[in-house]
């Protein structure tokens, strides 16, 4: 079988397909990456194939998630990314021809418009709330209320929108009919789509009106393996060895002048309250990184390494970083930007394995609100239930569930098409 995922996005969007693609690999399949060019390494390192598209990792970080606001700005920063990289859905077509079945995300809808083109079965993956339910959702804070389903209505009716928009011209070009409604994306050719949502159903317990096409399968990943060969600097297992443990505080890549100031401020909040701590802070000026006996400045380590060695977790709440930390049964702050990074943040502070999330969307936290979370965050209050969580996400086998839900779902959409023929 010849599978085709592209993600648009960064490595915690590539992360999962790369290790779901490895051991669909190892089971004798056809496992192709389509994606920036930054992520090369990451893809052929396990030994997938893969597939230039053309952007800037960077920029795409910087539209749609630094500089996300409201959903005029997503939408805004896709036109932006559209505009940049004018030969993407040549690229997309080309990688598509000849595959079995093609995965698209959150970033990458325009697949879908190739797919209908080509004729290619299409199956969707996302790594936060995108199907109607009223468990959950990333707009609302509610549970199990109307008012929680009623809130997809930003996906339902801006996802027809947003597609005629930006590849409505393509479809029209290649004599494909507009999207009229949300439903093109959940049926194809008269069959409910194949979606994964790659998370611990602790985050996302699958609704059971949803039906069996869809799968909450538990993270795409083998941490352990991503730990493997990496050689600890001499300085920071001297560090790592005497003392408490430290805090480990991870703001990625994603640049802003608020940004900047918020890795700032938790530096100033560190300090203050004397918590030991690994920090990972690119705008961070040289001069503040200094390593002293409380502080330990890193730039690359694997989280998966890192994150059993230290007490606690500072990140901005993506989904595989938020998963790798209760792998590792951390207690986590999560100090949110955008998309499912909020969700993830509240998830975190219900589950009782964190703080509540210090938002900073409309306004930057304060230095006192960081020492207060960090403060919490070391208390012991959280390290049980993180521990908890940790055994019951460490027996899920998302990659085995995925693999079984698509082989079978390729085999009924090649014996309907045989079907069709005689």
């Amino acid at each position: 079988m010849k599978i085709t995922a592209v993600a648009v996005g960064t490595r915690g969007d590539v992360n999962p397909l790369v290790d779901l693609g490895a051991e669909m690999m190892r089971r004798g399949h056809d496992f192709r990456i389509l994606t920036q060019e930054g992520f090369r390494p990451l893809v052929e390192g396990k030994g997938v194939k893969f597939l230039h598209l053309d952007g800037d990792a960077d920029h795409i970080l910087k539209y749609l998630v630094t500089d996300y606001k409201t959903n005029v700005d997503f939408f805004v920063g896709l036109l932006r990314l559209k505009r940049e990289n004018p030969a993407f859905m040549e690229q997309t077509m080309e990688a598509l021809t000849g595959s079995d079945v093609c995965m698209y995300g959150t970033c990458s809808g325009f697949v879908r418009d190739a797919a209908d083109k080509l004729g290619i079965p299409c199956i969707r993956y996302f790594y936060s709330p995108y199907d109607r339910t009223d468990l959950y959702s990333l707009y609302s804070l509610e549970h199990g209320t109307p008012a929680v389903a009623k809130s997809y209505d930003n996906i339902t009716g801006g996802m027809p929108m947003l597609s005629n928009l930006l590849m409505g011209k393509w479809r029209r070009k290649n004599h494909i009919p507009k999207v009229k409604n949300f439903e093109h994306y959940t049926m194809q050719n008269g069959r409910k789509v194949l979606t994964f949502y790659p998370v611990s159903p602790i985050f996302m317990p699958k609704d059971p009106k949803w039906g069996s096409h869809i799968h909450v399968t538990g993270y795409w990943y083998h941490p352990e393996q991503d730990a493997e060969g990496y050689e600890m600097p001499a300085d920071l297992a001297q560090f790592l060895s005497v003392g408490e443990k430290p805090v480990f505080v991870a703001f990625g890549k994603a640049e802003s002048k608020m940004l900047a100031e918020l890795q700032l401020r938790t530096l100033e909040a560190l300090r203050e309250s004397n918590i030991r701590a690994v920090v990972q802070a690119f705008q961070l000026p040289a001069s503040e990184k200094v390593n002293t006996d409380r502080l330990y400045f890193i730039d690359q380590i694997p989280y998966s390494y890192i994150f059993p060695r230290v007490r606690g977790v500072v990140h901005h709440g993506g989904c595989t970083t938020n998963g790798i930390g209760i792998w590792a049964g951390c207690p986590a702050l999560i100090i949110p930007l955008a998309l499912d990074q909020w969700y993830y943040g509240r998830c975190v502070y219900e589950l009782g394995i964190g703080p509540e999330p210090l938002y900073i969307r409309k306004k930057l936290c304060s230095k006192a609100e960081i020492k207060r979370a960090l403060e919490e965050l070391v208390s012991g209050k959280y390290d049980m239930r993180a521990k908890e969580l940790s055994q019951i996400i460490r027996k899920e086998n998302g990659i085995s569930e995925a693999i079984c839900a698509i082989e079978e779902y390729v085999q009924r959409v090649h014996d309907t098409a045989q079907d069709c023929t005689h």
